[in-house]
């Protein structure tokens, strides 16, 4: 099972290497980040924050369209080419398949997080002759933000077009970002507001909860237990990510390709 796994997920990162978007999508988070001193200097007074603020948001936008662009053809374009009935005529399971497709695309996305990662702290360790623990957890919650994005972007491509699955997967992000507004419209008087506030809040992944460094994004968080918040978070993506997953097996193992 492991070694199938593995195959998959091991050709899947050498085929989604070779694209350039990949690439550039990397260049451009990294160029992003170097320009932080250049935009702190505009504004001595919180030079530190724009620094860091910009770096975290560089490393986030370049990971969703890397995370999206990535997983969203995965598996539409083995059935395109019909490739996938040369996998599945081997000792490959379904479910085997699909894991091994999010491993590949995620393990893509490891790498550019990671990447724009070493280069935002050491920008940081020049900048402040330190790396601060924040901006470490905070390039820590990206990489699980982005790995409960790439579940739900598998999960999608099981029954959708890449062109659907994009402004889906999109969408819910921007969405489960939105946690200001879901929590007005669980607090309000009307009761179908209320509903639907309840009905995004428990239903589609909480993807603001991860953005809680960014003193730009959230300004007003104040987190008591920092190491409880992060681990309940990460215990978070990792249960809706297999959620995600289970739920993506289940489509495919069922569907005729």
């Amino acid at each position: 099972m492991f070694a199938a796994i593995y195959a998959i997920a091991h050709q899947t990162v050498r085929e989604a290497l070779r694209r350039r978007v990949m690439w550039i999508f990397l260049v451009t988070g990294i160029f992003l980040i170097a320009m932080g001193p250049v935009f702190g200097f505009l504004s001595p007074r919180d030079s530190q924050t724009v620094l860091r603020s910009l770096g975290l948001a560089a490393i986030l936008l370049a990971g969703l369209f890397t995370t999206i662009v990535t997983c969203i053809y995965l598996i539409p374009v083995e059935i395109e080419r019909r490739t996938i009935y040369t996998v599945l005529s081997k000792p490959v399971q379904r479910f085997e398949f699909v894991l091994g497709k999010f491993l590949g695309g995620f393990a893509v996305v490891f790498i550019n997080i990671a990447a724009m990662g070493i280069v935002f702290l050491a920008m940081l360790r020049m900048q402040e002759h330190q790396i601060p623990p924040e901006m470490v957890r905070g390039v820590i919650f990206t990489f699980f933000q982005m790995m409960l994005l790439a579940a739900l972007t598998i999960f999608f491509s099981t029954f959708a077009t890449p062109v659907v699955n994009f402004f889906l997967s999109f969408g819910i992000f921007l969405v489960g970002n939105l946690s200001s507004v879901t929590d007005t419209l669980t607090t309000s008087h009307n009761k179908i507001s209320q509903m639907v506030g309840l009905a995004i809040h428990y239903l589609l992944p909480q993807f603001g909860n991860f953005n809680v460094q960014n003193q730009l994004i959230h300004p007003e968080e104040d987190i008591v237990n920092m190491s409880v918040y992060m681990r309940n978070n990460i215990a978070y993506a990792l249960l809706y990510s297999a959620v995600l997953l289970a739920l993506a097996v289940f489509i495919f193992d069922r569907r005729e390709v």
